[in-house]
This record gives C-alpha cells, structure tokens and sequence, in this order.
C-alpha cells in the first residue's frame, strides 16, 4: 500500500460502525482513547466485523485492518491473529507508528475480547 492509499484508508475505513447482527464486541482503552471491534460470526466462522475508536489516523486505520484481517476466518485462526497480520498492507511508517503508540496492541486485545465473547455465546 502506497503512503496515498493509506490517506485514502484513514479518510473511508472499512468496517468503520457496527455490522448487522453482532455477536459480541470486545473494548479496549488506554491513553491514546478507545478502540470497540464488533464481531458477527455465523456456523463458527467470522461473517461481518466492525469497529469504533476515538483514535483518529493510525487507530481507524489499524482497527479496520485488524477488521479485514478477520473477515471468513474461524474464531480460532482469528485468535491467532499478530501484528503483521493484521498490518502487513500498511506502510512501514504507519506500522512502526502504530506498534510504538501501542495501537496496535489495543486492537488485537479489542478483537481477542470479542472473539472470547462470541466463543461464549456460541457454547
């Protein structure tokens, strides 16, 4: 991804909201703000994501990421999920920035919360 392509992102971030029927959510916050990533997960896989944050930039950027990286997975493969997972489109820049703000971080523990939620509801 080009550093145009990024602005672009940051502008219209996919799966920026909630998606129909969510099945859990999971919030994380710290300094930087909030980052709530909504799940919908239908016959164990991942159908729709969503996320809101407060972060602007690099947090609606990573957390749409983070979204699109778990999009068709099963909650297992999503669990597993990592940084470069979740960034590896982005520009170098915007990755180093993210994982030195702990952007990055507070996604994938907003994530891991809604896949723990969404496994709960589905025992």
């Amino acid at each position: 991804m080009t550093e145009e392509e990024f602005e672009i992102l940051v502008f219209d971030p996919p799966h920026l909201g909630m998606p129909g029927r969510p099945s859990s959510c999971g919030r994380c916050e710290n300094v930087e703000g909030f980052v709530e990533i909504f799940v919908t997960v239908e016959d164990g896989r991942i159908i729709d994501t969503g996320f809101l944050t407060n972060i602007p930039g690099d947090g609606l950027a990573c957390a749409s990421m983070c979204c699109e990286a778990s999009v068709g997975l099963t909650l297992p493969e999503a669990s597993a999920l990592g940084e470069e997972a979740c960034l590896d489109k982005l520009p170098s820049t915007a990755r180093e920035r993210m994982s030195r703000a702990g952007i990055t971080e507070l996604c994938l523990r907003a994530m891991e919360q809604a896949l723990t939620g969404a496994a709960a509801g589905s025992s």
